[in-house]
């Protein structure tokens, strides 16, 4: 699952020892090794802020962490501090730089790239300055790539995978944690799950791990591949759970047909932006009720804890890892590599 913007939740300074022993952890049951690469990662003031201090455990030579812009929602400071205390706390802190940004020298020696807000988006400029042995490493599966986040056919000229996580294999738990944090919005929009008759809209690999954990709650579950076939029933959620395009995927059309057949549900935004205002046009709850941002999940994985974040950035690390060192890929397995069709272009 794929909410790799910069995290809004900042972790308690008193976590920062939990967060260590959660890196060391993972660093051991993944077997991590990045001996001696160099590595770009996100500065972060929340969970994501570990990926600095994991890729030192495993070994890396060096770490940039690229700070993001200093705005009302986050500050370059906050997460330039809670990167490095991680580190510090860690003893590694001689080998992390941050950075306001990805200056050309550090491009033409970094092995491993992060692709994550404030890196990306991961353009030819970047790319085309890699060394020969390199990789782009995604936070999310392949599948779940949106056309502008790494220029592709840059990494395809340059000979530059562009490696993904298999975010349902047993060692990252998505299985477990996708399900988790639908179940969470159910009860932060306080709609009962139990005996909840559900329509969820969704037309990709999230719908096993989704419709099974709300079955398992107790739900009441359909499975529709578009709005437009949700048929009129006494719904009390319709939950949203596709991937993002430039126009909401609920928009005023498909509003005033929900509104039709399911005109007192909740209609819960999992994945997939929702155009609030025709929804406020029909009388349609929507939650949450404010955007998250324009192609952000309806909450983030850190609302969850550190746990699934760090097995979710562990992960990732590992699939470049497998990827560089030149280890094939295969069903099920944890490593994935980005092809072109894999990218959402709704051209």
């Amino acid at each position: 699952m794929t909410n790799t913007g910069s995290s809004e939740r900042a972790f308690p300074q008193a976590d920062t020892t939990l967060m260590l022993s959660l890196i060391h952890g993972n660093a051991r049951a993944f077997e991590l090794d990045l001996s001696g690469l160099r590595v770009v990662v996100p500065a972060d003031n929340g969970y994501l802020a570990a990926a600095a201090t994991l890729a030192l455990v495993a070994g890396a030579a060096s770490v940039t962490a690229i700070t993001p812009q200093t705005n009302r929602f986050r500050s370059a400071e906050e997460a330039a501090e809670a990167t490095l205390a991680l580190a510090s706390l860690a003893g590694l802190n001689r080998n992390l730089s941050i950075e306001e940004r990805i200056d050309h020298q550090t491009c033409r020696t970094t092995n491993l790239l992060v692709s994550s807000d404030p890196i990306r988006p991961v353009t030819r400029s970047i790319i085309e300055r890699l060394p020969d042995r390199a990789v782009v490493a995604l936070l999310h599966e392949a599948w779940m790539s949106i056309k502008g986040e790494v220029d592709v056919e840059a990494c395809r000229e340059h000979g530059v995978p562009i490696s993904a996580v298999n975010e349902s294999h047993p060692l990252v738990g998505g299985a477990d944690y996708q399900p988790a944090l639908c179940l969470e919005l159910f009860s932060v929009a306080e709609v009962a799950v139990a005996n909840a008759a559900v329509a969820l809209i969704c037309d990709n690999p999230l719908a096993d791990n989704l419709e099974r954990g709300l079955r398992e709650a107790g739900a009441q579950v359909v499975v529709f591949s578009r709005a437009d076939l949700v048929f009129e029933h006494s719904w009390d959620a319709v939950v949203l759970a596709l991937r993002p395009m430039d126009e909401p995927r609920l928009g005023i059309r498909d509003l005033g047909l929900i509104a039709k057949a399911a005109p007192e549900a909740t209609i819960i935004q999992y994945w997939g932006d929702i155009d609030r205002k025709a929804a406020r046009y029909f009388e349609l709850t929507v939650w949450p009720p404010r955007t998250p941002g324009k192609g952000q999940w309806g909450l983030p994985l850190e609302t969850l804890g550190p746990e699934p974040v760090l097995r979710r950035i562990t992960g990732a690390l590992k699939a470049a890892q497998l990827i560089l060192s030149g280890a094939p890929t295969q069903p099920g397995g944890l490593a994935q590599i980005l092809a072109p069709n894999d990218v959402f272009d709704e051209d």
